[in-house]
C-alpha cells in the first residue's frame, strides 16, 4: 500500500525520492548480514553517508562478494540506520529498540543520528521511573558491563539513581544493570536516592524473587531473615548471584545494628569482612549512610488535599480550594499552612546539604528537618511548622524559641540546608551566602526528615545541592 509521501511526483522532495530507494528493490546491490537476519541496500548511498561503511564496502573482499557482516547490531536496528542514512530522518523509534539503535549508532559513528537519540531517550524516561531502569538493562547487554561512558549511560545512570529503589516493587531493572548502576555510583558525587542499606535490601530481594518462585517462601525468608529453610541448590544460587554484587555495597555505609540484623543472618559475606567494617566503625571511621548527593521526593499521602506534588515529586505547592470547606470551620483550617516531609531519613555521621527553589511565595515559608517521630497530626490552629526550621522572614524557630538569622528568603531565591548529623548542628544559605551554625540548637535527634510548611498559595522545588568547589 503506497503512502501519501510514496504517491509524490519524484522531484519534488529529496527526502522522499531516497526513501523510495530504501525499499526498490532495483537499487539494491549490497547485503547486510545481521544478527537475525539480512538486510539490503545501496553502496553509493551507505558510502557516501557513512565513514564506517565506505571503509567496509570498498574493503577489497566487500568488492568481490557485495557482502557485510555485523554480528552484534539487529535488523531493527540496521533498518534504522538505513532510514537515517537515506533521509536524515528517523520514524521508528521506540522505547523497544532505542538502546539497540544507539549502539548502531556508536559503531557507525553517526553523532547527529545519536543526538536525536539521546533527545528522544529523555523524552522515554522522563516522568517513567521504570523505562528508565528497563533501558539500563537493555544498555548493559548491548554494551557490556566495561564499554566506555558515553551519553547514553550517563544518562540512563543519573536516572536510575535519583529514583529509590524499593524492595517492595517488582521492576525492570536487571541484576547485570543494577551491577552497572552500582560500579558506576560507588564513589562518584551524582544525586542519588537509595541509602545503602536499603540497596542491600533490594538488591537481596531481587536475588531471592529471580531463584524462587514461591511468593509465601519468599515473604517466609525475608521475615525469618534466613536462608536455612531452603534447599542446598536455592542457597547455592542465591549466593552465586549475590556473590559478584555485594562488593557494590558498601557495608560501611550502614550502622551497626542494620548489619548485624539484616545482613549477617544471610551468611554471604565473609567473617573477615564484618570485622573489618566493625573495626572502621570502632575507629570511627563511618561513611554517610548514602552514596552520592541526597536527593528525596515529597512524601504526599493525599491525605491534605490542599498539597499538590508535580509528576516527579519534587515540587510542592499548597493550593486554595474553596470547594473542600463545608463550614466556617473548614474555611478557616484552608487558610494554616500546609506541612510536608521528604522520603529520606538522614542520619548516621555524614555532612548531607539538600536546595529548596523558592517557585511562589504566599505568606511565610518554613524549611528545614524534624524529629521522624514527630507527631504531624498534631498541629493546633496557629502552629505554622515543626522541628528545626528557617522561616522566610529571616527567623530560626523551634518549638516556642525564635531567634534572627538574617536569612530572610524570597520568591525566585535558593535556600539550602546544611545538616552536620555528626556533631548534630544545622545551618542556612540562602543563594549560596551562607549563614552560620543555628548554636542553640542542641537537641537534634539522630534520625530526622526534611520538612517544609507552605503558606496556602506557595510552591517550591527540591534540588541536589551541587558543591562546585
Amino acid at each position: 500500500m503506497q503512502t501519501e509521501k510514496d504517491q509524490l511526483p519524484r522531484g519534488r522532495s529529496l527526502e522522499n525520492d531516497f526513501g523510495r530507494l530504501m525499499n526498490d528493490e532495483k537499487f539494491h546491490d549490497i547485503t547486510l548480514n545481521c544478527s537475525d537476519g539480512t538486510i539490503h541496500g545501496c553502496k553509493v548511498i551507505l558510502a557516501a553517508r557513512s565513514d564506517v561503511f565506505n571503509s567496509s564496502i570498498f574493503n577489497e573482499s566487500t568488492k568481490i562478494n557485495n557482502n557485510l557482516s555485523f554480528n552484534d547490531i539487529s535488523s531493527t536496528a540496521m533498518k534504522v540506520i538505513l532510514e537515517f542514512l537515506y533521509t536524515s530522518k528517523v520514524e521508528n523509534l521506540n522505547v523497544d529498540n532505542i538502546v539497540e539503535v544507539y549502539y548502531a549508532s556508536v559503531h557507525f559513528d553517526l553523532i547527529d543520528l545519536q543526538d536525536h537519540i539521546i533527545k528522544f531517550t529523555k523524552s522515554l524516561i522522563n516522568g517513567n521511573v521504570d523505562v528508565g531502569r528497563k533501558l539500563l538493562s537493555e544498555y548493559v547487554e548491548n554494551f557490556s558491563l566495561r564499554a566506555e561512558d558515553n551519553e547514553m549511560s550517563r544518562i540512563l545512570i543519573n536516572w536510575v539513581a535519583k529514583n529509590k529503589l524499593e524492595k517492595s516493587e517488582i521492576d525492570s531493572l536487571s541484576l547485570e544493570g543494577l551491577k552497572y548502576l552500582l560500579d558506576k555510583t560507588f564513589d562518584t558525587q551524582i544525586p542519588f536516592a537509595t541509602p545503602e542499606f536499603n540497596i542491600w535490601e533490594y538488591t537481596l530481594v531481587k536475588v531471592i524473587r529471580k531463584v524462587i518462585q514461591n511468593k509465601t517462601l519468599v515473604e517466609k525468608i525475608l521475615n525469618e531473615r534466613s536462608l536455612s529453610i531452603c534447599d542446598t541448590k536455592e542457597i547455592e544460587n542465591v549466593k552465586n548471584l549475590l556473590t559478584p554484587l555485594i562488593g557494590y555495597i558498601n557495608l560501611n555505609r550502614m550502622d551497626v545494628e542494620e548489619i548485624k540484623q539484616h545482613v549477617e543472618p544471610f551468611n554471604i559475606h565473609t567473617i573477615d569482612k564484618f570485622k573489618d567494617v566493625y573495626r572502621s566503625k570502632a575507629m570511627n571511621e563511618e561513611l554517610g549512610f548514602i552514596r552520592g548527593v541526597p536527593i528525596f521526593k515529597w512524601r504526599n499521602n493525599k491525605v491534605d488535599k490542599q498539597l499538590i506534588t508535580s509528576d516527579d515529586e519534587y515540587t510542592v505547592k499548597a493550593v486554595w480550594k474553596i470547594e473542600f470547606a463545608s463550614v466556617l470551620e473548614d474555611l478557616v483550617t484552608l487558610t494554616h499552612h500546609k506541612i510536608i516531609l521528604g522520603d529520606l531519613i538522614f542520619k548516621g555521621e555524614g555532612i548531607y546539604e539538600w536546595d529548596l527553589l523558592i517557585r511562589k511565595l504566599c505568606g511565610n515559608i518554613y524549611i528545614g528537618i524534624c524529629d521522624i517521630n514527630e507527631d504531624l497530626t498534631k498541629t493546633t490552629s496557629d502552629q505554622r511548622y515543626h522541628g528545626w526550621v528557617l522561616g522566610s522572614d529571616g527567623y530560626v524557630y523551634y518549638k516556642n524559641e525564635w531567634k534572627w538569622y538574617n536569612a530572610k528568603f524570597k520568591e525566585g531565591d535558593k535556600v539550602t540546608v546544611h545538616l552536620d548529623m555528626k556533631n548534630k548542628k544545622c545551618a542556612f544559605s540562602v543563594n549560596n551566602i551562607k549563614k552560620p551554625i543555628v548554636s542553640e540548637w542542641k537537641k537534634i535527634p539522630s534520625h530526622v526528615y526534611p520538612i517544609a510548611s507552605l503558606g496556602v498559595g506557595s510552591e517550591l522545588r527540591i534540588e541536589p545541592h551541587v558543591n562546585k568547589n
